[in-house]
């Protein structure tokens, strides 16, 4: 059965660098990783302070290689993980990595090699999307109360962008299957907040690349699923 749900756009905001991704833990990896001892009893600031001079101290290759590492290697080969070394140089790979399972993971390497070296690596650019959604019918407003998944998120969004959006063009035949694979990747963070009986929030953080044409719409209609 199909559902209304009314979304205004009330906020579109650049941002290039998500909140509590660079964690003390990771820090201090990358200081053992570049031979950097007596971190011990550093604070947050510090860490990450001297964890980017360490990062500014490596060639460039080696410093993209010694990050991708540790925030990708679970996943890559060593001789994948000095490829991309080399892309990230000049490649946004967090928005143009062929999949995009890795683009968050690719997104916050980006950030702190940007951070470290910004003459090196290109700026990092991610937006965060506010909707305000409503919707009278009751089965449109369980998919909110159950929390919705983000393939439900990408299908919505898409419905406010024109078929020209990359999002269509790149997926197109995801947005009208039964799954999505790929939509996890697409909606890095989510959170829904109540807003009265059938009203929510809806705060989502993804990349420009697939976001960005909300910048141009203030409200839409979707009867996503």
């Amino acid at each position: 059965m199909s559902h209304t749900f009314h979304v205004d756009v009330t906020d579109v905001v650049e941002i290039e660098e998500i909140a509590g991704t660079g964690a003390a833990d990771d820090f201090r990896a990358l200081l053992d990783a570049m031979d950097f001892g007596g971190h011990a009893g550093m604070g947050d600031d510090e860490l990450r302070e001297m964890c980017l001079m360490s990062l500014q101290d490596q060639d460039a290759a080696e410093a993209a290689y010694l990050v991708l590492r540790h925030v990708i290697g679970d996943a890559l080969r060593d001789g994948q993980l000095r490829n991309m070394a080399s892309e990230m140089r000049e490649e946004r790979l967090w928005e143009e990595y062929v999949d995009p399972a890795f683009h968050e993971r690719l997104f916050r390497a980006g950030s702190l090699l940007h951070a470290a070296r910004p003459r090196g690596f290109p700026k990092t650019d991610a937006v965060r999307v506010t909707l305000a959604v409503r919707c009278a019918d009751p089965g449109g407003q369980a998919i909110f109360a159950a929390t919705p998944d983000e393939a439900f998120l990408v299908r919505l969004l898409a419905d406010g962008m024109d078929g020209r959006a990359v999002l269509h063009r790149f997926y197109d035949d995801q947005l009208k299957a039964a799954t999505f694979p790929a939509a996890p990747g697409i909606v890095r963070i989510s959170q829904v907040t109540p807003a009265g009986p059938d009203a929510w929030t809806v705060e989502i953080i993804g990349s420009h690349y697939w976001l960005g044409p909300l910048d141009d719409t203030k409200a839409f209609e979707s009867n996503a699923a």
